[in-house]
């Protein structure tokens, strides 16, 4: 599988600029695993991306969030 080359970076932008839904989460979820495991040059950016994300999803307002999303 050829992926852009920028995805690491379109992610990193997204994460930063905050997730808005759960589909996006999902979504930047899937493509950082899917980079994982499939493009090994780029799994250590992509284990930084999730680090990222890791400290909101025990936050109170992320609890907040993900209760409204379902």
């Amino acid at each position: 599988m050829i992926m852009n080359p920028n995805i690491l970076n379109e992610l990193e932008t997204k994460i930063n600029d905050g997730i808005g839904t759960f589909d996006e989460l999902d979504s930047v979820c899937s493509q950082l695993i899917n980079i994982i495991h499939q493009q090994n040059e780029l799994a250590t950016k992509a284990n930084e991306l999730f680090e990222k994300l890791r400290p909101d999803w025990s936050s109170v307002a992320f609890q907040a969030w993900m209760i409204g999303e379902v």
